[in-house]
């Protein structure tokens, strides 16, 4: 459902205007108020201090009031819109765990025996690190051992909850049989990688994914534009190219990636570790 009150700040960011020219703005996008409902959605937003108005000579009667948004009105529209790209991104992540899932069963059934494993869900958070975390559960259900890694020590039923960063992880040499890391595009990988090598048992892996690659811009139309409005609202998330993403992976590992709608599953194992 739009919210008419973001609308307005929309329209208002892009130029100030009186009631009357505002109705037939927002009419242009669709929106569609009486000049009563405007009166009382600006009269809001002036008390919630995010327009504020000047009074202007009409040329035809009274002076009359022009709104603009305030630098708060600016705020709150960034923070819409970048909630609003949240969501999007939480969607999408939804879908790539349920793909990783699938993706990941055919492995399981092709490998040897696992014994002890690893989930490292850092730098995701919240909604995002559960989605992986149950994607995981539900695939390494018979497997004895297995270690949920993050900044906070998240406890998930049927898995060892440990607190640890990444480029510093509290297990010996050679610990695990499988290390599943699905944020690693977030991470500093010049300290991760060597650090996730070292637990690698002989004939072990690591399983990460590319989600979100600057090549979507090129091969998809949605793609594109998730992109820019990452780059415009979320700046601070980090979004490779899939060529770069792959060198620093094959620095430490031998790689094999697995493209797949618009991410690649990518499994890597140790160099000269062997098949």
């Amino acid at each position: 459902m739009r919210d008419p009150e973001l609308e307005i700040l929309a329209a208002l960011d892009t130029a100030p205007s009186h009631v009357y020219g505002l109705k037939f703005r927002l009419e242009e996008r669709g929106l569609h108020k009486s000049h009563s409902d405007l009166y009382k959605m600006i009269n809001s937003l002036e008390r919630k201090g995010l327009v504020s108005y000047v009074r202007e000579p009409s040329g035809i009667g009274p002076e009359r009031k022009v709104y603009s948004v305030t630098d708060a009105g600016r705020q709150a529209l960034l923070d819409a819109r970048k909630s609003g790209i949240g969501l999007i991104i939480e969607d999408y992540y939804r879908f790539i765990a349920a793909a990783f899932q699938d993706l990941m069963v055919a492995e399981f059934e092709s490998e040897r025996p696992l014994e002890r494993i690893a989930l490292l869900t850092e730098p995701f958070k919240g909604e995002q690190a559960a989605l992986f975390a149950a994607a995981t559960a539900d695939l390494t259900g018979d497997i004895p051992e297995r270690w949920l890694v993050s900044r906070e020590g998240t406890i998930k039923e049927g898995f060892l909850p440990v607190a640890a960063r990444q480029e510093r992880l509290p297990f010996r040499d050679q610990t695990f049989d499988l290390v599943i890391a699905p944020a690693l595009a977030g991470a500093d990988l010049a300290a991760v990688l060597p650090e996730i090598a070292r637990l690698l048992a002989p004939g072990a892996q690591l399983v990460t994914f590319l989600p979100l690659t600057r090549e979507m811009t090129d091969t998809s139309l949605i793609g594109g534009f998730l992109l820019r409005e990452i780059a415009a609202f979320i700046p601070e998330m980090q979004i490779w190219r899939q060529v770069d993403f792959l060198r620093e992976l094959d620095a430490h590992f031998d790689v094999m990636s697995v493209n797949y709608l618009e991410f690649s599953l990518i499994f890597c194992r140790p160099k000269d570790a062997g098949l």
